[in-house]
């Protein structure tokens, strides 16, 4: 009989003054048109919104959050979102005040591009895809990013590349060995595991994964990140210890009788673990979702909506938590957000 699961946290939510989590899906506008990526997340059908609008939109929230003494979090997903028109200035915008933000990127701006942009980031989570982005562009983006903000790199595992793929991630975690300015909490560089079919917003039923080799397999559960040597310690005995950089990425598990178990986001899914039916989730209360529609709504699974951006005077934001009523949750980011009993 398994053990019942009392509380979900993710990655960095351990520190009872972090901020609001502000994710945003800007628009699908993209310069790729990767065959696996699903259509509504590149084709066009959702433009961008006027830079006005958005910038609305950030004054609006930041002042909110502000009068509630929160710091806040941006993460901004689209399509391709460092291809919106005037986005340097939201970026500006929103580092105003004092907000931290994350871009989602396929990296392929131009290294000026990136030289000037780093200065406003707190970190960025970078997809490469190999079928359509120049592998050395990819590592000179890194370069120029790195000791300057965190860098989650989330290499495509297109099944048949995969052993391919290994060795690209390897030659990346090389690039911050033995690093003094870089900390190993700052860099995580995964092959990630691919759906063959996309379900959408479907949480009745887990989407099929490729059909992965068992040598494909290790590579997908390789830890993210290549940790510093140790420094030196006094002979003692100590009980062996889980290495603290792979609970930093880690989401935790914890159960009634006390345990805890710690995953990294990736292979959550991979362990079954994404049921969490009837637990009270904190995206809606600790953080928002605004889809490329402009509904800001609790998560991802749509459970629940606040009202749209566009109509900039008529929405307010959440101040409860959100019951999750589906039995999957298939969307990474909603899976490592804080969730109690």
């Amino acid at each position: 009989m398994s053990m019942k699961l009392i509380s979900v946290k993710g990655p960095h939510t351990t520190d009872p003054d972090r901020p609001v989590n502000i994710q945003w899906s800007m628009g699908n506008t993209c310069n790729y048109e990767c065959t696996y990526c699903p259509p509504i997340l590149h084709n066009g059908s959702k433009p961008w919104l006027s830079t006005e609008l958005y910038i609305d939109t950030i004054h609006k929230i930041c002042k909110y959050y502000k009068e509630q003494n929160r710091q806040l979090h941006f993460e901004l997903i689209g399509g391709e979102v460092t291809t919106i028109p005037g986005f340097e200035e939201i970026l500006r915008t929103i580092a105003d005040y004092n907000a931290s933000i994350i871009v989602y990127t396929n990296g392929s701006r131009t290294i000026r591009w990136w030289e000037e942009a780093k200065e406003y980031l707190e970190g960025v989570v970078i997809t490469y895809h190999p079928l359509t982005m120049d592998e050395e562009h990819l590592f000179e983006v890194v370069k120029t990013l790195k000791g300057h903000c965190t860098i989650d790199l989330n290499i495509a595992g297109i099944g048949g590349q995969v052993v391919e793929l290994g060795k690209v991630a390897d030659r990346l975690r090389e690039l911050f060995k033995d690093n003094a300015q870089q900390s190993i909490y700052d860099v995580n560089i995964t092959v990630k595991t691919m759906y063959e079919k996309y379900l959408g917003n479907n949480n009745e039923q887990q989407a099929p994964y490729y059909s992965y080799t068992d040598e494909e397999l290790e590579i997908l559960q390789r830890p993210g990140v290549l940790p510093r040597p140790p420094e030196p310690q006094p002979e003692q005995p100590s009980e062996p210890q889980e290495p603290e950089h792979e609970r930093f990425w880690a989401t935790e598990f914890l159960y009634e009788d006390g345990t805890a178990k710690y995953v990294q986001s990736h292979q959550i899914i991979n362990e079954g673990l994404n049921k969490f039916q009837g637990m009270k989730c904190e995206l809606g209360y600790d953080g928002i979702n605004i889809d490329m529609n402009g509904e800001i709504i609790s998560s991802w699974c749509g459970a629940k909506s606040f009202g749209n951006i566009t109509q900039i005077d008529s929405w307010e934001l959440p101040k409860t938590e959100t019951v999750c009523p589906y039995e999957f949750c298939n969307n990474l980011n909603d899976i490592s957000i804080t969730k109690t009993l």
